[in-house]
């Protein structure tokens, strides 16, 4: 081979090689093909609402010992003697002592108001507030257990709250969510049928709940017949927000 031909090979090589690394230089560089995003997705949102009713399962009583004297260890044995009374009336009634919690207890000192505003006030005595609350499965008993308790020293009732279960509003909260759902998915089936477009499917969903026991208010701790007691019934309210693909 002359000279000349070997510098022309040469030459054809290192070209070869140069174009061959610009090549995979531009490969590397080059950003890769456009694919379809979520964000190019047509969607509709809507929210759903389901409300299903039932009548409660479980009630908590509230109620209270108050006792007043003049010093403060009198004050304290006194309602001590009174909630012994009261929980020993409630067990009696049936109410498993795991179902009585204590919720509060004060010691409070009560103080003179003398005429002359000179003189300062002094303490004269001491009231103790002991408070429980008290689960109750058998709601046709309320009325008995509070006029029990009342009878047995309880000089305050300071409410009663219907509620349900656990287990209940679990199954409740699924019945309402069933409604919510079908809820959502006519209103994007009369969306989609308005606006003339076809529905593909969910994409996201996002459930809620909503429930409120029932309360009543104080009552007058005076002992009756049978105090006469409403349960009522309780509502549980499930909202979706459930978002739609179209096309």
């Amino acid at each position: 081979m002359s000279e000349i031909s070997g510098r022309r090979v040469y030459y054809l090589t290192a070209l070869a090689i140069i174009a061959m690394v610009l090549v995979s230089a531009v490969a590397l560089t080059r950003p890769p093909p456009t694919t379809l995003t979520n964000s190019a997705t047509k969607t509709i949102q809507v929210t759903g609402t389901g409300t299903v009713s039932a009548p409660p399962d479980e009630a908590i009583l509230y109620l209270g010992v108050q006792t007043q004297a003049a010093t403060a260890t009198q004050a304290t044995s006194d309602n001590a003697a009174a909630m012994t009374n009261v929980i020993a009336a409630l067990t009696s009634a049936g109410i498993d002592k795991n179902s009585i919690q204590t919720v509060s207890y004060t010691l409070t000192p009560t103080y003179s108001n003398p005429v002359n505003q000179s003189v300062p006030p002094t303490i004269i005595g001491y009231i103790v507030v002991n408070s429980i609350q008290v689960t109750v499965n058998d709601l046709a008993s309320i009325g008995k257990i509070l006029d029990q308790a009342i009878s047995a020293g309880a000089n305050q009732v300071q409410g009663v709250s219907f509620t349900l279960s656990s287990s209940a509003l679990a199954t409740l909260q699924k019945q309402a969510l069933q409604v919510a759902l079908t809820d959502a998915d006519g209103q994007a089936k009369a969306l989609a049928t308005t606006l003339g477009v076809s529905i593909v499917g969910p994409i996201s969903v996002t459930p809620g709940y909503e429930f409120q026991p029932t309360n009543y208010s104080r009552f007058a701790a005076t002992p009756q017949a049978q105090t006469p007691i409403q349960s009522g019934t309780l509502q549980v309210t499930a909202t979706v927000q459930v978002t739609y693909a179209f096309s």
